[in-house]
């Protein structure tokens, strides 16, 4: 009689699929079969186009495809992990993207082994240094065939030169002495432990591409070309203590200078743009001492022995640390490092065995314990920036505790420094903000900016102005003469803040598009256009653009195709992306800045366009576009008007049901005009009731032509629910602050209804879900009405009164601000506001619902306290309400066990088959799962 059972209530919803025959519907085995484009990037001269294809769960391949033509070449690259588009990374690393060379004559990429290698080390514990290594893959063009180096850490090519490889191999691994005995393995241990552990170095392997000869360096830490590929930098931790230094190499004639010898550890080598000088910190001077001190170095290639620029003790009390930054300025005239006081001691912990051991939480204190503990290993390694003038010869501290963000100038004329430490305590609400100060790095002397700003400050890439925005208008400080301008705040009906913001945060701005040469503009957004504004105020403001955005109610964004230029060039025409905000239609335009014209369509369409790159050295496009049934893939050609699509990655979706989507419109129970989004089984039947499920967060409309690749998570995937016969919908939602809870009700409920009204929804099949802030507005609405069949409310806050005065774990920060200022949208305080509060909490009102709640509440949740969810099942147990809780032991926010991921996703489709299809309940929901049977109810496949 189960099998029968079972049997009816599919049949009850075959209407569903009836125009979809000899199509399957997508299962939890199906999901692993997708595949996600990664790495993709143009060969300088626009010829080959190279990226690795990467399935969910399995062994990628690079492909290298021709731009022209139909080559292809094809080598695996191994398991590369989960794809960048999911919650997590499961692999113990991050792929390196794959390259081309600059002459286009060969590919590189590390390839890494299968996933059946680290699978098979992760069940043999193997410890880190006997886990799978990369290979090193070269791929010639001309033919396609491989070449490979087993045992490769690392790889670098010449930007400008196809001449060079060089790559770093793996440390070969040391084999215990079994002679030596267990007392003397000890004794050697416990020696080990007292001295100063090092790092030592591998070989490294420089191999010239065009003849096919190599050269090996032994005991290599650390390695670059310069762009011309004439150099080669590097430096050697060596057990033999003489070898230990700075080293360059000139790559024609292989000859070796050194730049510094002696025994000591080298770090942070950097070479500048020109490849004319290189710096570094060395603690070679103090290396004999318990706690060696770093000094910094500078050298020319011409001249390559090194000078001290910066010795230990040297910068107020400081020294130069090997664990921050350290590089040159644009244009080589100053060098960027850390200083850092010497390393403080820590305290053994066995020493704490008889002591009380306590956090002590102070009212003044900056930021509370639970943050402090999170980011002690920061604090314990913090380091602070400074600048070595070379032409001066002078090194100045720019940062410090009070000061701690600092940006210098491609010229080293100036640093803007910002801090928001005065505002610390008042951030714990929302109410922090920023102090700017300018420094002149030739005086010395300090200039305010701005104080208390609420966006922050940021100085133009020339260094002539600061620009911030305040009191809704865009400003320019000038640091010749310490005068801030107004540049927007006398054009009237134009704002630069947002215009949608529904939170009690002041508005945020648009943001800045970039600068002309010289400083000599600004371009920012407003709503829909771009703006180029003078920061002299010589110039009037003018609208780039040709107010076509607003016109036409689209979004006109600037598309950087060169991010290695800091300047948008006033000659040349700029690439601006499109969006209009009621169709949801996209695509490209074309303008110019040095004359007054409206911009040049190149393509639009229903359709999604992703944001393209251009070859270095050739007009050849790449980039993407989507809908609801087209997958992400490449398109390429020497314009975006003719473009041609080289990828095919998912052949496989053509066995599979897939959506249709519409955008819906409707009035919300106040009256504002709503949008949202419908997505149908295929051979959807408008004459026929469908169960449906409801799944929101914020805005998702603008989503309209998003692909969703099928998978397995605690989230309602459009894809996968419409195969399986349901209809989706996301609904918009827009807020009255104080209201956040009703503000849901007033959009999703007329919503629903206005899709009830078209007959295509069985009224009484209607589900819900949300994760996270929607878990909260699924688990509000469910004690608003019973309109709802079953509820799915993950992650969700319960009670904002113990929700106020909570930490987010995975920050340690405190939650106040989110409920007086972002987006829990209360507007103030518990004490400003208790009924608000009250009022907004589902858990006040649960004594109301009569829907069915499943939900998932991990208890490692680093951003909505796990107690939350407790409140929300203790109360709807007590209430003799029907309620299933899942956690995820040592799971977060989203679920990152793969296996986590899998098993919420198949207990929501179980949860909302039984409820909204009428399908037998599995045995979970009926008989529980008790401790001591914990582990045994394993993941079962679906059926369809």
């Amino acid at each position: 009689m189960r099998h029968w059972s079972r049997v009816l209530a599919v049949l009850a919803w075959m209407p569903a699929v009836a125009g979809a025959q000899g199509k399957k519907a997508l299962t939890q085995d199906t999901y692993d079969s997708w595949r996600q484009i990664q790495g993709a990037t143009l060969s300088a001269d626009g010829k080959w186009v190279v990226y690795t294809l990467t399935p969910v769960v399995g062994n990628g391949e690079v492909v290298v495809r021709a731009t022209q033509g139909t080559t292809e070449y094809r080598a695996p690259r191994g398991w590369t992990g989960r794809p960048v588009t999911s919650v997590t990374v499961d692999s113990p690393f991050v792929a390196v993207p794959a390259q081309i060379t600059a002459d286009s004559r060969h590919a590189v990429f590390l390839a890494y082994a299968p996933k059946a290698d680290f699978d098979r080390a992760r069940a043999e514990r193997r410890p880190a240094a006997q886990q799978p290594r990369a290979s090193l893959g070269l791929m010639s063009l001309a033919d396609g065939r491989v070449s490979t180096v087993p045992r490769v850490r690392s790889f670098r090519l010449a930007r400008e030169s196809g001449t060079w490889l060089a790559y770093l191999l793996e440390p070969d691994p040391a084999p215990r002495d079994s002679s030596t005995g267990p007392a003397m393995r000890q004794l050697s241990d416990s020696l080990a432990t007292r001295t100063r552990r090092r790092d030592y170095g591998s070989t490294l392997v420089v191999r010239n591409l065009v003849d096919g000869t190599e050269d090996r360096l032994a005991d290599v830490t650390t390695y670059a070309f310069d762009d011309s590929g004439r150099v080669l930098v590097y430096a050697v931790a060596s057990r033999t203590p003489q070898s230990d230094g700075v080293y360059l190499r000139t790559l024609a004639t292989k000859q070796t200078a050194t730049v510094m010898a002696g025994e000591g550890d080298y770090r942070s080598v950097v070479l500048d743009r020109a490849g004319t000088q290189l710096a570094f910190v060395s603690n070679r001077t103090e290396f004999a001492q318990p706690k060696p001190r770093f000094s910094l170095y500078h050298a020319t290639v011409r001249s390559p022995a090194a000078t001290l620029v910066a010795a230990p003790g040297s910068v107020d009390g400081l020294s130069p640390s090997e664990r921050g930054r350290t590089d040159f300025t644009r244009d080589g005239s100053a060098i960027l490092f850390s200083v850092a006081p010497p390393a403080a001691d820590t305290i053994p912990a066995d020493s704490l065995a008889d002591k009380a051991v306590f956090d002590l939480w102070h009212y003044q204190d900056k930021r509370l314990q639970p943050q402090q503990k999170i980011e002690v290993a920061r604090d314990r390694d913090r380091t602070w920036a400074a600048v070595h003038l070379l032409r001066a010869r002078r090194s100045l501290r720019l940062a410090n505790d009070t000061m701690p963000q600092v940006t210098v100038s491609d010229d080293a004329r100036v640093a803007l420094t910002t801090t928001n430490v005065p505002y610390a305590v008042e951030a714990m609400w929302g109410d922090g903000g920023t102090d700017a100060f300018v420094t002149d790095l030739a005086t010395g002397r300090i200039s305010t900016v701005a104080r208390r700003l609420e966006f922050g400050a940021q100085l133009s890439p020339g260094g002539r102005f600061v620009t911030y925005f305040d009191k809704g208008a865009w400003h320019a400080w000038n640091p010749a003469t310490g005068q801030a301008r107004s540049l927007t705040g006398t054009l009237t009906g134009i704002r630069f803040d947002d215009e949608t913001n529904d939170s009690p945060t002041t508005a945020s701005p648009y943001g800045i598009a970039g600068w002309t040469r010289e400083d000599r503009s600004v371009l920012v957004y407003d709503r829909w256009d771009v703006w180029e504004l003078d920061p002299l105020g010589v110039r009037a403001p003018r609208v780039l653009t040709d107010s076509l955005g607003r016109r036409n109610t689209t979004i006109m964004r600037l598309v950087d195709l060169d991010p290695d230029d800091r300047f948008v060039d006033p000659a040349q025409p700029v690439l601006v992306r499109a969006f209009n905000e009621e169709t949801k239609a996209s695509g490209y335009y074309r303008d110019w800045l040095d004359r007054t014209a409206a911009p040049e369509r190149l393509v639009w369409g229903d359709r999604n366009y992703g944001t393209p790159s251009k070859a270095r050295r050739a007009e050849q496009y790449l980039f993407t576009q989507q809908t609801v049934a087209e997958f992400p893939d490449l398109w390429t050609g020497p314009s975006l008007a003719a473009a041609t699509k080289v990828t095919n990655a998912n052949p496989q979706q053509a066995e599979y049901r897939w959506p249709s989507v519409e955008l819906v419109h409707w009035i919300s129970s106040d009256g504002t005009p709503l949008k949202g989004l419908v997505y149908t089984p295929e051979g959807f039947d408008r004459t026929k009731q469908y169960p449906m499920v409801v799944y929101y967060y914020e805005m998702l409309s603008d989503g309209l032509h998003n692909y969703h690749a099928p998978t397995g998570r605690n989230v309602v995937n459009p894809s996968v629910y419409t195969s399986l016969g349901y209809v989706v919908f996301f609904p918009d939602i827009v807020y009255e602050v104080g209201w956040p809870g009703p503000s849901a009700q007033k959009a999703i409920i007329p919503g629903v209804q206005s899709l009830i009204a078209k007959g295509y929804v069985n009224p009484k099949a209607i589900g819900i879900a949300g994760q996270s802030w929607g878990g909260y507005q699924s688990a509000y609405l469910i004690t608003q009405t019973g309109m709802f069949a079953a509820a799915v409310p993950n992650a969700p806050v319960a009670n904002m009164t113990s929700a106020y005065g909570g930490i987010r774990w995975e920050s340690g920060m405190a939650r106040p601000f989110q409920y007086e200022k972002t987006q829990s949208r209360i507007g103030g305080s518990l004490w400003e506001y208790p009924v608000r509060y009250i009022e907004n909490s589902p858990l006040f009102h649960l004594d109301r619902v009569t829907t069915p709640v499943l939900f998932m509440h991990n208890d490692a949740d680093g951003a909505v306290p796990w107690y939350q969810g407790i409140e929300l099942f203790v109360g709807l147990r007590r209430l003799g309400k029907e309620v299933y809780m899942v956690t995820y032991n040592g799971d977060g926010h989203n679920p990152r066990k793969r296996a986590n991921q899998m098993d919420i996703d198949m207990r929501m489709q179980q949860f909302f088959a039984n409820k909204l299809k009428g399908e037998p309940a599995p045995e979970w929901m009926v008989k529980g799962i008790p401790a001591v049977d914990k582990g045994k109810d394993q993941m079962k496949k679906l059926v369809p």
